[in-house]
């Protein structure tokens, strides 16, 4: 996934972009950007040494879109299932209300799938593969037509 922005603020070695909501993006929320927000900004490695202003072009691999859409939601969803399996079989083994253990562990099991993936961010973050990458600075002609500027 390709998107333009514009340098917002530099800090150090890292540019903050902005990003406009483009219609194609519908009610898609991949890049953190909520429904109701027509613009996000992103903290990216300013590997290209763009200043204030630029127009930059980002990319995020599909596929690590995929990976992190997979863990955030299917991980959680196995967990919630296990708990309450988890839950409901231990009530059996005590003799107590199924369905309330079933809930309790479910519950409990999420909670913790949550805060497991919260805990490991930062590795995922450090190692740079789902986080976007400037490609490219992009110059705008008098025309208004965009030139690739590397």
């Amino acid at each position: 996934m390709r998107e333009i922005g514009k340098v917002a603020d530099i800090k150090e070695k890292t540019a903050i972009i902005k990003i406009e909501r483009r219609s194609s993006c519908g009610s898609c929320t991949a890049c953190g950007m909520r429904k109701d927000q027509n613009e996000i900004l992103l903290p990216v490695a300013n590997d290209l040494g763009a200043k204030l202003g630029d127009w930059v072009e980002l990319e995020l691999k599909s596929i690590s879109i995929l990976k992190a859409s997979a863990i955030v939601y299917v991980i959680p969803l196995i967990a919630l299932i296990l708990g309450v399996i988890g839950g409901y079989a231990l009530a059996e083994q005590l003799s107590k209300d199924t369905e309330l253990y079933g809930a309790i562990g479910g519950i409990i099991l999420t909670i913790l799938s949550f805060l497991g993936i919260r805990a490991v961010d930062p590795l995922f973050n450090k190692k740079g593969d789902y986080t976007p990458k400037m490609i490219s600075i992009i110059n705008l002609s008098s025309k208004g037509e965009m030139e690739d500027g590397k």
